[in-house]
């Protein structure tokens, strides 16, 4: 079996995880350097590694880093975009609808919280923060108040999962 490694803990990872005394085949690992020289120049793998997958299709490294959801340049765009925002500055002249997220962690995860405003087509993430095993009550109070500095005007919570 030949094949670029994927995400951790699949069938690759599995076979690499096996003891060699219980394992029937010879495991060979080849990275890009087996190749330098021979099927690969220098300047082929100087042009690779500007690629964000390099580490995986060249230097036997799993997914993990990267996801295949947004494109990195679109994630690029919103990193900078990031720099330049202010989620402190609440324009008193330009309306927008604002909401919270609450994840009260009836599970096993943290309570989380994220507000959130809709300006000129996009979504800015205005607050967000997790706590762990937190007491409701103090929670109570956490949300009311982001409600009131953020003038909320929707409130969404997940409901999977109540408490009893």
């Amino acid at each position: 079996m030949v094949s670029t490694p994927n995400a951790p803990d699949g069938l690759f990872e599995k076979i690499e995880k096996e003891p060699e005394e219980t394992y029937i085949y010879k495991r060979l690992f080849l990275d890009y350097t087996y190749g330098l020289g021979k099927i690969y120049t220098q300047e082929e793998i100087d042009k690779a590694r500007q690629s964000p997958s390099f580490d995986r299709e060249y230097d036997l490294k799993y997914l993990g880093k990267i996801g295949n959801v947004f494109h990195t340049k679109d994630i690029e765009t919103v990193i900078e975009k990031g720099r330049k925002y202010n989620p402190d500055y609440l324009d008193p002249y330009h309306f927008s609808s604002r909401s919270t997220g609450i994840d009260p962690a009836f599970g096993s995860s943290a309570f989380g919280i994220v507000v959130t405003q809709w300006v000129d087509n996009h979504i800015q993430i205005m607050h967000a923060e997790e706590h762990h095993r937190p007491d409701y009550n103090e929670m109570l109070s956490v949300v009311y108040g982001l409600i009131s500095k953020y003038q909320i005007d929707k409130v969404y919570i997940d409901g999977a999962n109540p408490s009893s």
